[in-house]
């Protein structure tokens, strides 16, 4: 019986044994899962539909840090307003409940006026010199400034020069904007704008654009040329005039606490993408432009050159003086346009 009995148990430590193996195994996998888990998952959120340069840009950045972190960061994109506006995902991004945005430059005005000097009408007269600006010293100031709003800015992608649109008339003089009841964001500077222009402008979210249109609720908007190709606004709208009145770029963030928690290497990789991102999509823009100017000529649509920008250019001189008192960097940035724009 002890010798039966001694067999039993060495049975019983057996299949405990086993069970051992097995838990270890199952550990085995566990540990790969923490490798994976290893792999840093970033959200990255915006407006625009996934035609638009936007996107294009995210899906570049996205690319370039999954390829230079070989996999150990990647960006999960949610475009077309998945996560909210602009003004919604800018909280999420201060408040640390999203990691990463490409926020419309705009918007920036409720918590500071330094990304402001970025559109200031009449400004810029070519992608060229806009690329050259936000590549200078300046730039990479107020891009840091946004460190005290708990921000990690990391470049400035542009989208596509602005244009007017209309039910009312072509834009062709300062008459044609008198109590022009114009959509404009939700901006205190394109508010100072349009009114400086002589509009009504009404300050409304992105996606209400095309309704507010449709049921009259405003006559005209501004938008670049894919937009009213994607967001189909060229249905709504009777004529476009080519204004160049300001660029539409989006400012590429991180919130700062995110961002400081990831090892230096991957704060290089990150930095090294957006610089690369912003120059790349300045260059696509040239092509977009190109395209969505066939696609609205296809369609039958109105577009037609704004012949003398002088005047606007006047009219607006009181909102340069506004802004360049609002901040030093403002002002500083304004003087490196126009340097750039003598050299050309």
């Amino acid at each position: 019986m002890k010798k039966k009995f001694t067999i039993i148990a060495l049975v019983y430590v057996l299949i405990l044994s086993a069970c051992g193996n097995s838990g270890e195994t199952e550990a085995g996998s566990t540990d790969e899962v923490d490798e994976s888990a290893e792999t840093v998952q970033i959200r990255l959120g915006h407006v625009t539909q996934k035609t638009h340069p936007y996107h294009l840009a995210a899906e570049h950045f996205a690319e370039q840090v999954e390829e230079q972190s070989g996999g150990s960061l990647k960006i999960e994109l949610y475009p077309a307003r998945q996560l909210g506006g602009d003004v919604e995902m800018l909280e999420m991004l201060q408040n640390g409940s999203l990691e990463a945005g490409f926020i419309s430059s705009s918007v920036f005005s409720g918590s500071t006026p330094v990304m402001d000097g970025l559109q200031l009408p009449f400004l810029f007269d070519s992608y060229e010199v806009f690329g050259k600006a936000i590549q200078s010293e300046t730039a990479g100031k107020m891009l840091n400034r946004l460190e005290e709003i708990n921000l990690k800015g990391l470049g400035i992608n542009e989208s596509g020069m602005r244009h007017m649109g209309s039910n009312v008339s072509p834009i062709q003089s300062l008459e044609d904007m008198d109590g022009l009841s114009i959509r404009v964001a939700e901006s205190p500077l394109m508010q100072s704008i349009f009114t400086t222009l002589g509009a009504d402008p009404t300050s409304m979210a992105y996606g209400e654009i095309y309704s507010a249109l449709q049921t009259d609720v405003i006559d005209a908007h501004e938008a670049n040329l894919e937009t009213y190709v994607s967001e189909n606004l060229h249905e709504v709208t009777e004529y476009i005039t080519l204004t160049k009145h300001f660029p539409w770029p989006n400012v590429n963030v991180f919130n700062l606490d995110f961002y400081q928690s990831l090892s230096d290497e991957n704060q290089q990789i990150l930095d090294k993408a957006g610089e690369e991102t912003q120059s790349w999509i300045l260059k696509k823009l040239v092509e977009i432009d190109e395209e969505a100017l066939q696609e609205l000529d296809n369609k039958g649509v109105h577009v037609e050159e704004l012949k003398d920008i002088t005047p606007f250019r006047e009219e607006v001189e009181p909102v340069y003086e506004e802004y360049a008192k609002k901040d030093p960097l403002i002002e500083e940035f304004i003087n490196t346009v126009e340097e750039i724009k003598r050299e050309k």
